[in-house]
């Protein structure tokens, strides 16, 4: 008897010795598992750094190339520098710098942070000084909002900060678990000084010192301590305003207060975006959760306080709408998932039954499905793990293979009782002979996700270590079980009836003739399995290469393409002729909701479909399209998919934007030609104007200015400046802003009047110091791989793959010269499934290495694995037929569904090279042994299979999704049902006669060498 063997019939006999102890040891494993269901954090996915960076700086009212010049470039190049950095890209608009960085999986993502905010503060000298701060952002996929609420009403919602802030807001931070709540679409009041250009001008008033004198007259400081009587008491100068009267009493001059020159105002600030939600304007509430919270939970008691403020009458006429529920989304994920994995379990118990006839020992094999996924719970509890969809989706996985061991130990206890009448002795040895194989199976099924968890870290393999975790746990329960409970449990079992029925031996013996025949006609039984692997040629040839797409059918997102400069409100009329277009349409288009979001540079909208959609999304898009009405400041299309790879993108790369620009247009009409690609676009909208002053610094000298000093003044004139906040009361921080008239704002001839300096008697205007011109100009300008770069980008239709819309745009722009320096690239979804499936084929490499080493190192032998791991071959052969008779294309999921299969397929070949071992170690010849080890291990090996495809039938007959919206289960499903099945009915003849044809080679390599030492011991004695 091997190690594995007594180490086996060890654990046995201890069950059997002390049954109290182990039923009490696996009863409590199902207390503490059943407990930490309760306790183990819900959430959609599990907590993961993600590998980016994202940097934004602030910079209102200015223009894109002024930003990239002044602000982006010395930032990229700063952070440039930085280890680890696989991707640089950066944005630059009117309103801010955009940079963002991608590092491998595995960086310290904090560090980093760190390290960024340190590359930027060395060159904060560089940057502009009226930037007020530098935002850093990490990702977590724990930072996204659980709930995102939306805010409507007929009534103007735009006073309405105060209700929103005390009735909603407030509340809402209060749930247990809510980190913080972000409220935008209306704006807290402020108070404006809006200073009269004209009375600045008549009294002498200098803009830059006014500014200075308004920062100095409101402040709060610290200055100092004294003692008084052994007491220590802090000194504390306080000039904070404390009444709107007080900002206007600020004296100027000795004969001038501020209110004589300006308008002290407390009102709300100009809008710079806005939302739409069924056609009335809406405002957004953002609910994040903290780290380690029950999703559901927390979300149940954000909606709680929503329910509640609808009974509040400060609501009534304001509608409250959830908009996205993260909650229902995992819910109704995690609803799937169980009931897909309910209805295979089911099937799997009812096959268990029609093999065994004997519901007790069916109950038996069972139960060890329970007791494993409890066991596995109570290790993720303690383990620090999270129940998330990844996690359910591997015990989903592992429910058809948690009885497997089960099986072939009570088989094999039973086969052995029929000879043995003793039952403990029986039962012993029954778990000794099985050992081995049931060790080898769980270890070669585990060992495949290694090479995910130790290797090369992309975002597939980091979620995919949860899908691991969760298996390996079961499946070692199981093994434990398998070798401990079951055996203990069988014995209170009677020796059930011989099932040999007629049927039975009738297959019985077809099998073993046909075993029979390919072991004597070996060379045409070859001939036959080459024939096999051969026909992978003609799947293989026509099944396509796809990424995941997230072409969800049950939302629409629109993209305005705004064609130049316009004001919020000509944007927000844009947007209310597509959205009285569509709610026309409302039953046509079957839309039940249509959400909006403008600014006066961008614009898009959010359609929410009815469920159960009569036709594609690809010809409701097209529906949509048809009578669109035509718009003179926008070009609406459909916006590009970002989620799991849907959309496709094209960057192109060179120096000048305005080149790229040229180049995009000659480029477009050629890709919206090619079949596949819908709603071709760039990401630039339309060009935009702006207004460029040329100060004159020889005029400006003359009268004590420079360039910076009439830019100033301009900039307090338009943007306006920022004081120190007003305290009040219960209302807080209010703000408090320097600026001129609304007038200047809105009429460039009053600006080309501002007067800048007096004189003497004369007012020195802005005109008489700058030449003043309209010009147009960029809406953003973007940066890739350190270069500045442009995007186009496209959705594919229903039928296209990622493989041939890259070959179709591939062949379109191999006939596109362009200039000198400039070039392109495919991005988006194509770099993600060139990234995520060449680390999954080495994965998939590496695990077929591990199984062979792990095999090897059990058999101790190099010959027996080489016989079972041919049934890897054959299970590549079913999945690709498998894909080309149910039209599948080839995905990530589907890898995945490969790598799973890599470790399952080879547990039938243990199994039966196993007992073929044994046969010939207890004397029985070789042809005969092979003969009847099939035969003894036939059933389980069927049974097996069977609990396992039944498990997985739900999945790939459904549509369920990862996620609820991501991508679907079923490619994984079809791969592993596929595989299996072609590579358990190759097993059960091809693994025996390859193990005969190895044995014979081994026969004849060792007689040849015998045969050459004897020669040359001949002929040199």
């Amino acid at each position: 008897m091997d190690k594995f063997a007594h180490s086996g019939a060890q654990l046995a006999s201890f069950a059997l010795r002390r049954p109290v102890t182990v039923c009490m040891f696996f009863f409590s494993l199902l207390i503490v598992g059943l407990g930490a269901s309760r306790l183990l954090p819900l959430e959609r996915f599990p907590g993961i750094e993600i590998p980016e960076l994202y940097v934004n700086i602030p910079y209102y009212n200015a223009t894109p190339a002024e930003v990239e010049k002044m602000i982006t470039r010395p930032v990229e190049e700063a952070l440039a520098t930085m280890s680890g950095i696989k991707r640089l890209r950066s944005r630059s608009n009117e309103d801010s710098a955009e940079i963002m960085l991608e590092f491998a999986w595995g960086e310290n993502i904090k560090a980093k942070s760190v390290e960024a905010r340190e590359k930027i503060d060395a060159i904060r000298h560089l940057l502009p000084q009226d930037i007020e701060r530098i935002l850093v952002f990490k990702f977590n996929t724990n930072d996204m909002p659980i709930v995102q609420l939306r805010v409507s009403s007929q009534r103007d919602l735009s006073n309405a900060y105060d209700l929103l802030e005390r009735n909603l807001k407030a509340p809402i931070e209060r749930v247990k678990g809510v980190s913080r709540v972000t409220l935008y679409g209306v704006l807290k009041k402020e108070i404006s000084i809006r200073l009269n250009a004209e009375k600045i001008a008549a009294l002498h008033i200098d803009t830059a010192q006014l500014v200075q004198r308004l920062r100095a007259e409101n402040f709060s400081m610290t200055a100092g301590s004294f003692y008084d009587q052994a007491q220590k008491i802090t000194v504390n100068p306080d000039g904070e305003f404390r009444t709107k009267e007080e900002i206007g009493d600020v004296l100027i001059t000795p004969s001038v207060r501020l209110r004589d020159i300006a308008d002290i105002i407390y009102e709300t600030p100009r809008r710079v975006e806005g939302r739409h939600l069924d056609q009335t304007y809406a405002v957004g509430l953002d609910i994040f959760r903290e780290s380690g919270s029950n999703l559901v939970e927390v979300s149940k008691g954000v909606l709680n306080v929503v329910n509640d403020a609808k009974q509040n009458t400060a609501f009534n006429g304001i509608n409250l709408f959830v908009m996205n529920d993260e909650a229902d989304s995992v819910t109704s994920s995690l609803r799937d998932v169980l009931n897909a994995g309910l209805i295979g379990a089911l099937l799997s118990i009812g096959v268990l039954y029609l093999f065994l006839r004997n519901i007790t020992t069916t109950l038996i094999v069972v139960l060890s499905v329970p007791f494993s996924i409890c066991i596995t719970l109570a290790c993720m509890y303690f383990m620090g793990y999270s129940l998330n969809i990844l996690s359910l989706m591997g015990l989903m996985l592992a429910v058809g293979m948690l009885v497997d061991n089960a099986v072939v130990v009570t088989e094999s206890i039973f086969h052995e009782r029929e000879t043995n009448a003793d039952t403990i002795d029986a039962t012993k040895k029954g778990v000794a002979k099985v050992s081995l194989a049931i060790i080898a199976g769980t270890a070669t099924t585990a060992i495949v996700f290694l090479p995910n968890i130790v290797g090369v870290k992309v975002d597939i393999t980091v979620f995919l270590e949860h899908v691991a975790v969760a298996i390996c746990i079961s499946l070692f329960a199981s093994l434990l079980l398998a070798q401990t409970l079951i055996p203990l449990l069988a014995t209170k079992v009677k020796r059930p009836p011989a099932t040999k029925t007629q049927t039975k031996s009738a297959f019985y013996q077809r099998y073993g003739r046909t075993l029979t025949w390919m072991l004597r006609h070996q060379k045409k039984s070859v001939a036959i399995a080459l024939a096999i692997l051969v026909s992978t040629a003609v799947p293989i040839s026509v099944v396509s290469s796809d990424d995941e797409g997230n072409n969800r059918a049950d939302r629409l997102f629109i993209n305005y393409h705004i064609q130049g400069s316009y004001s919020l409100e000509e944007v927000e009329e844009e947007v209310t002729r597509v959205e009285n277009y569509l709610y026309d349409n409302q039953d046509a288009f079957h839309i039940e909701q249509v959400y909006s979001y403008y600014t006066p540079g961008r614009a898009n909208s959010r359609i929410a479909l009815k469920p159960d959609l009569p036709f594609s999304v690809s010809e409701l898009k097209e529906k949509i399209l048809e009578n669109m009405p035509k718009l003179a400041r926008s070009r609406p299309s459909f916006q590009w998919e970002e989620g799991n790879g849907g959309g496709v993108k094209i960057t192109l790369l060179g120096n000048a934007s305005e080149t790229l620009m040229s180049i995009s247009d000659n480029i477009l009409p050629i890709l919206r030609n090619i079949e596949g690609l819908e709603d071709v676009n760039t990401e630039l909208d339309g060009t935009k104007f702006e207004l460029q002053i040329n100060v004159d610094r020889v005029k400006a000298y003359r009268f004590g200015l420079s360039a910076k000093d009439v830019a100033d003044i301009v900039s307090v004139a338009l943007r306006g400046s920022n004081l120190r906040t007003f305290r009040h009361g219960d209302t807080g921080e209010i703000g408090i802003k320097l600026l001129f008239d609304q007038d200047l704002q809105h009429s460039l001839e009053k600006m080309r009047q501002l007067t800048i300096i007096r004189d003497g008697t004369k007012n020195i205007t802005l005109d008489m110091l700058a030449d003043i011109k309209v010009a147009p100009r960029l809406s953003q300008i973007e940066r890739s791989y350190r270069q500045t770069s442009l995007t186009i980008g496209a959705n594919l239709s229903e039928d296209t793959t990622m493989e041939q819309a890259r070959d179709r745009i591939e062949s379109a722009m191999s006939h596109v010269n362009l200039p000198t320096g400039y070039s392109w690239t495919l991005d988006g979804g194509f770099q993600r499934q060139d990234e995520g499936q060449a680390i999954m084929i080495t994965n998939m490499l590496l695990a077929i290495c591990m199984i062979y080493v792990v095999m090897a190192a059990l058999f101790e032998s190099l010959l027996l694995p080489t016989s079972v791991i041919t049934s890897l071959l054959f299970s590549f052969t079913g999945v690709f037929w498998a894909f080309f008779v149910t039209g599948t294309p080839m995905s990530v999921m589907g890898m995945i569904g490969m790598l799973i299969l890599m470790g399952i397929v080879v547990n039938n070949g243990i199994v039966l090279v196993d007992r073929i071992n044994q046969l010939i170690h207890q004397g029985s010849n070789l042809h005969d042994a092979i003969v009847n080890g099939c035969l003894d291990r036939i059933r389980p090996i069927l049974m097996t299979v069977a609990t396992t495809v039944l498990g997985l039938l739900p999945l790939a007959l459904g549509n369920t999704q990862l996620g609820g919206d991501g991508p679907s289960y079923s490619p994984m499903a079809i791969a592993i049902i596929g595989g299996l099945i072609v590579s358990t009915l190759t097993s059960l003849f091809l693994v025996p006669l390859f193990y005969l044809l190895l044995l014979k080679l081994r026969h004849r390599t060792l007689t040849m060498v015998r045969t050459s030492r004897f020669m040359v011991r001949k002929v040199l004695p």
